[in-house]
């Protein structure tokens, strides 16, 4: 008995299937051990076991299942040995033979980490030849082609020029060393098929396939012609093209009755504004669904997988995952490419701190169980960070890089940690605290920058995963235990390789793992007979559901199609029958429809924003539901929804009496009244609580970094010259020069050590236009003030309010005017706007914000006006990185100082009476 069996979309495939065997074997008295059985996947096999037991309610010798793939290794095990080969073994392999046969085509990318993804192209396409029993005569027309020239890149054409010879020697390797790709598997398969002898099956079943390779055909046409197989299809011919294509080759018809079945399942529409919301839609669904048992929820973006959890876990219910998870979407994952980052970024010895502490921070590092005690790692790490990021002082503080064993010898390190754990009422010695940390350099640092070939990676990588299985809370989450033996897995490859003791430059190892690794799916292990079932798309196959959810059902998505250039013109595809991107489309049309149609209630949840559009499978379903009611919108939408009311929200501080009368007292300077016309809220933390944010260290040198240094180094040299005249000669710039490269050393080089060439470039460049400029330029007849404090009061409406000044230099110059100069290393914008417009603004914080800008030239000048009184004042801002003045008074030439004075007390006047004000709260500045 042999033939073709059709069943139609609205009907359970698998309940069809247990009848058919049956019929045709159990109430025949048949040995059901002599049937086999072809799936696409596992699944199917595990409800056809469960449903045969509950039909025979025995024991009993089961037909034999084969997954599509294990049945075609099992066919060319009948003729050939071979094993199967590792991944990194084969891309290995086809390197190899490049260099050898073809080395034209690595040029620009020598080395095997930079060939690696052109290798995983071109074995992608050389399976593709070999699955579609391309021969070598069709590709010699690529190859005339090629030689013409694709209008591709010129290293594509030399590849296409070269395929025939590297696919016929790739072909030779794999039989003599007896290691089997998939698709030379099924190429071998198909070739030895017609004498292949399967005397131990009376049929195979071939069970719900809907598109077959060329290797396929000729196998399945082959037992097909020897009454070997039953093919047993769901779907009609008259409706699916692939269907008419396959009953075409074999020479029969393919349909399911008289006329094509209409599905008559309930179509609900869910829309949610981003992921959290589709998920969020699922939970509602599943309480309203008495039956979880018969429900399957499909999520074609593994990434919606762990929210999903989040989501449905309260349900109690129990529930089975079976798809797989993106492994670079993982917390383990993420903490490998820190310690990457960590070597490659570190300078001989010295590490990068920055890269340093991500390793050190990450979740399961600064958790370890190293002694009895986690809290003990987790205080030493956070020392460790307080100490880099300069949040205590030592000798390390604020050290961009550094040599571990430096760290390790710090005795500060262990007596703040100390400190801090004795509080914690955990004594721990000095000598335990540093095995603590040299262990932990050992599995995260040390044992790393050893690695030069694969055999030493996996002995790194085997250690590392050993402590952290032994060690870190990783146990207590199961998907992290299954993505650790993944991983080692992995490392078992890699030690496998034939490559392995093969010398290798560490990044182009540690490329190689992460391609490697980025590539990889983690299966969940769960019950597939039991519960709510979660499944990718595909992991459906052949089953079917009467509640079925369906995420992401968005373009991009459902369906998922790669429509970018791969490295194989599509031209090149097309001409060899190879083009797979409709063929893709129509296969996943097919899952989801199939699995939909047999349905009674279908929810189809999809995310509506500007840069998404639902799916065209929605769009095809709600065209046929408004054909048949004959009404648009015959589908309602329900939306996920909030109702927000968003009102700009600005902090308000009342003033209290206390603060008031403490601001009173407070010495007020041009920057806090600068800060208050900013934002009042920022003056309340700055000058009535007191609060500063904490510097952090291992920043970059900033703005305020380079500016102190300059105002230190300027004062410092230009000290001798006080109440003299300044000679910038060859003797002083000798000295400022010595000065200048101790300090940089001591200071911002000690911050960037050797990414400090630049700014010293820059400063000393910056530096020397400076002092030709006080040289050449300026007529000092003297310096009369560096760095000095003032201070001052000032009667304002308010009452008498105390100010205090810190000014960089006073001059004056040959003409006997006095100049304060404020030094600025940064860019100038703190200008005043013209005096007219400051004398007859309506006061308010804002507009002096906006037409003041900073009091800060303004107070100078006040200040140098009343001290120097009947002579020519002036303030300027000296712009180091132009070497330019920006004079006060120069915009201001049509008003007396006093006119200019008294506009600016007017200003300030109404800003700290503002202040004072117990009835005005500090309120957020409203464009922040």
């Amino acid at each position: 008995m042999s033939g073709i069996v059709t069943y139609p979309f609205t009907e359970s495939f698998i309940d069809n299937l247990i009848d058919h065997i049956d019929e045709h074997y159990i109430k025949e008295g048949k040995d059901l051990s002599r049937l086999a059985i072809v799936f696409g996947g596992k699944r199917p096999s595990l409800f056809v076991k469960r449903e045969l037991a509950t039909r025979l309610k025995k024991g009993y010798y089961s037909p034999r299942f084969f997954t599509i793939d294990e049945f075609i290794a099992y066919t060319a095990r009948k003729e050939e040995n071979f094993n199967s080969v590792l991944d990194l073994d084969n891309c290995y392999l086809l390197y190899q033979l490049i260099k050898k046969y073809t080395p034209q085509i690595l040029k620009g990318r020598e080395t095997f980490a930079q060939f690696l993804p052109w290798t995983r192209e071109i074995l992608h396409f050389i399976e593709q030849l070999d699955l579609e029993r391309v021969e070598d005569q069709k590709l010699k027309g690529i190859k005339e082609s090629a030689q013409i020239g694709f209008t591709v890149p010129e290293d594509i054409n030399r590849l296409l020029q070269a395929i025939i010879i590297l696919r016929k020697n790739y072909h030779k390797e794999l039989t003599q060393q007896k290691i089997y790709t998939r698709g030379f598997q099924y190429l071998r398969a198909s070739d030895i098929v017609g004498k292949a002898d399967f005397a131990e099956f009376d049929q195979v079943l071939f069970c719900n396939f809907f598109y077959f390779n060329r290797c396929e055909e000729e196998i399945i046409k082959d037992l097909h012609r020897r009454d070997k197989a039953t093919l047993i299809f769901q779907g009609d011919e008259r409706k699916w093209p692939v269907l008419k294509r396959i009953a075409k080759t074999l020479k029969t018809e393919i349909v399911e009755g008289p006329a094509v079945k209409t599905p008559s399942f309930a179509l609900k529409l869910y829309a949610g504004f981003n992921g959290h919301a589709q998920v969020a839609w699922v939970r509602e669904i599943l309480k309203k669904i008495k039956n979880l048992k018969n429900t399957v929820i499909v999520l074609p973006n593994p990434d919606a997988l762990v929210p999903l959890l989040s989501e449905i876990t309260n349900l109690d219910q129990d529930f089975n995952i079976s798809m797989g998870y993106p492994l670079k979407r993982s917390s383990l994952y993420a903490l490998l490419e820190f310690i990457f980052k960590a070597q490659e970024s570190k300078k001989e010895k010295r590490y990068y701190s920055r890269d340093y502490l991500k390793v050190l921070s990450h979740p399961f590092i600064k958790n370890l169980k190293i002694t009895d005690n986690s809290t003990v790692s987790r205080i030493l790490i956070h020392k460790i960070e307080e100490i880099l990021t300069g949040k205590e002082a030592t000798d390390l503080s604020g050290s961009l890089f550094f040599n571990l064993k430096d760290m390790e010898s710090l005795d500060d390190l262990y007596v703040l940690t100390q400190e801090t754990l004795s509080r914690l009422d955990i004594h721990i010695d000095r000598s335990a605290l540093e095995e603590i940390l040299k262990t932990l350099h050992q599995i995260l640092f040390l044992k790393w920058e050893k690695v030069g070939n694969f055999k030493q990676f996996a002995g790194a990588l085997e250690e590392f995963l050993n402590v952290l299985v032994e060690k870190s809370f990783l146990h207590h989450y199961p998907l992290n235990i299954n993505i650790a033996a993944r991983i080692s897995d992995i490392k078992e490859e890699f030690l496998k390789a034939q490559f392995n003791k093969e010398e290798f430059p560490q990044e182009d190892i540690f490329r190689i793992f992460d391609s490697k690794l980025s590539r990889e799916m983690v299966a969940f292990k769960g019950s597939p007979l039991k519960g709510l079932q979660i499944l990718g798309l595909f992991e459906t196959r052949s089953l079917n559901f009467e509640e079925v959810i369906v995420l992401d059902v968005n373009e991009g998505v459902l369906p998922y199609v790669v429509v970018h250039e791969p490295l194989i013109p599509r031209e090149v595809m097309i001409s060899l029958d190879l083009d797979r991107l409709e063929l893709e489309e129509e296969i996943q049309r097919y899952q989801f429809m199939r699995l939909i149609s047999s349905a009674k209630n279908v929810h189809l949840v999809y995310q509506e924003s500007k840069d998404k559009e639902r799916s065209r499978f929605v769009e095809e379903l709600v065209w046929q539901e408004e054909k048949q009611k004959k009404a648009v919108d015959a589908v309602p939408v329900s939306r996920a929804s909030f109702e927000v009311k968003v009102n700009a929200q600005r902090k308000i501080i009342p003033k209290t009496k206390e603060m008031v009368e403490t601001l009173k007292k407070h010495t007020f300077s041009a920057s806090s009244i600068n800060m208050y016309l900013r934002n009042p809220v920022e003056f309340y933390y700055n000058y009535v609580l007191g609060l500063r944010e904490q510097e952090d260290l291992l920043d970059e040198p900033e703005a305020r970094h380079v500016g102190t240094f300059v105002h230190e180094l300027l004062h410092e040299s230009f000290k001798p010259f006080i109440n003299k005249t300044p000679k910038i000669d060859e003797v002083f710039r000798k000295r400022f020069n010595a000065a200048f490269e101790n300090k940089f050393e001591q200071t911002l080089a000690k911050q960037m050590h050797s990414d400090s060439f630049l700014l010293y470039s820059v400063l000393k460049e910056r530096l020397a236009r400076f002092l030709n400029n006080e040289q050449f330029e300026r007529k000092v007849k003297k310096v009369l003030f560096l760095e000095t404090r003032f201070q001052d009061h000032l009667s304002l409406s308010c009452g008498d309010i105390k100010f205090s000044y810190i000014i960089d230099r006073i001059d004056q110059l040959e003409d006997d005017t006095v100049t304060i100069i404020d030094y600025k290393t940064g860019g100038i914008d703190q200008m005043p706007k013209a005096i007219d417009r400051i004398s007859n603004v309506k006061l308010s914080r804002e507009s002096i914000r906006d037409t003041v800008v900073s009091f800060q030239l303004p107070l100078y000048f006040h200040y140098l006006n009343r001290e120097f009184k009947g002579r020519p004042v002036d303030a300027c801002l000296y712009n180091l990185r132009t070497i330019k003045l920006h004079s006060f008074l120069n915009k201001r030439a049509s008003s007396s100082k006093e006119d200019t004075d008294q506009a600016f007390l007017r200003a300030l006047d109404f800003v700290v009476g503002e202040i004072l004000d117990p009835a005005i709260p500090f309120i957020e500045d409203a464009e922040l």
